[in-house]
């Protein structure tokens, strides 16, 4: 019941941590584990793509306003792709390196126009939207082979082709189409199952009541988790703190005390907050108490005598 894990998402980070935790004199256990994330894709040209979407507009009318307008999306996008694509490939001639601040300025003013009262330099901010835009032409060109990579943010151009014969794959949420419109235009879904690793960090029961939670929180400043989750985890650190601090309270103030009586204890014990401005109150039931109890017998704090406990 006192366990709790850690999950943090760069390997090295994690062995890091265990072992600045371990000098300590914190025994923690690092374990991979692995999600396993399906992403469904339809991948096909941009021509039959677009077809296979005019094809579903066709075949459902505006009737569907939900639909439709998710294939009014999709198809705008592909168009948007399709000429942002075409514009860029004019620019640069196999063989020609591109670097990729030109390419994020050239692709910038393609998909937006200065307005009134805006200069050069404003229109050449970059928004956030438009920078994935960028990175999702690059990803079509360099699948297709148009594109490789040299190093330090380099490109080179090895070939011109027909935009609206590129291949791309779109999110088979977004594309919406029929399975016999998606054969029809040659157009193929895939599911894609991806491994994502994460790195468990596991505190047994003396961890738990060892671990600082300051000096944790400074062990992982730079690293890779879920801010929310180590929220959560602090938050159940120090309440299993409190717990275990009344019943070693209880036991070295009664002697033998069964689980019933620390049970009740428990149930009506007030513990004020560490500042004396507020009051904590403990609604644990008694499989939670009972297990927290055998964690304290399994590490020496307390010890067993006959139905009770009595502190170690």
């Amino acid at each position: 019941m006192l366990e709790e894990t850690l999950v943090i998402y760069d390997p090295d980070d994690a062995h890091r941590i265990a072992g600045a935790l371990r000098k300590q004199g914190i025994s923690v256990r690092t374990v991979r584990k692995d999600l396993l994330v399906q992403t469904a894709l339809v991948t096909g040209r941009i021509r039959d793509s677009k077809a296979a979407l005019q094809e579903e507009m066709q075949r459902i009318g505006e009737e569907d306003e939900e639909e439709y307008s998710w294939l009014i999306s999709s198809l705008a996008f592909l168009e948007q792709m399709e000429d942002a694509i075409a514009a860029l490939l004019q620019q640069y001639q196999p063989g020609e390196a591109i670097s990729n601040p030109l390419v994020e300025k050239s692709l910038h003013e393609l998909v937006h126009t200065p307005g009134e009262g805006e200069g050069e330099e404003d229109a050449a901010d970059f928004k956030p939207e438009e920078i994935i835009k960028t990175q999702v032409i690059l990803m079509i060109l360099e699948k297709n082979g148009l594109i490789e990579q040299t190093g330090e943010g380099g490109m080179v151009l090895r070939g011109h082709m027909e935009p609206k014969d590129l291949v791309v794959s779109l999110p088979i949420a977004t594309f919406g189409a029929e399975p016999e419109i998606l054969k029809k235009h040659g157009i193929t879904a895939r599911m894609r199952i991806t491994s994502e690793p994460e790195y468990h960090v596991e505190f047994g029961p003396d961890a738990i009541i060892d671990l600082d939670i300051p000096d944790l929180s400074e062990l992982l400043e730079e690293s890779d988790i879920d801010l929310d989750a180590f929220d959560k985890f602090k938050d159940n650190v120090y309440a299993k703190k409190i717990i275990v601090t009344r019943i070693l309270d209880v036991l070295e103030d009664r002697g033998t005390v069964s689980p019933e009586e620390i049970f009740s204890f428990l149930r009506d014990d007030v513990v004020k907050t560490p500042d004396e401005s507020g009051e904590i109150t403990m609604d644990l039931d008694r499989e939670f108490v009972n297990g927290t109890l055998n964690d304290l017998r399994k590490i020496g704090m307390i010890r067993k005598k006959g139905a009770g406990y009595r502190a170690a």
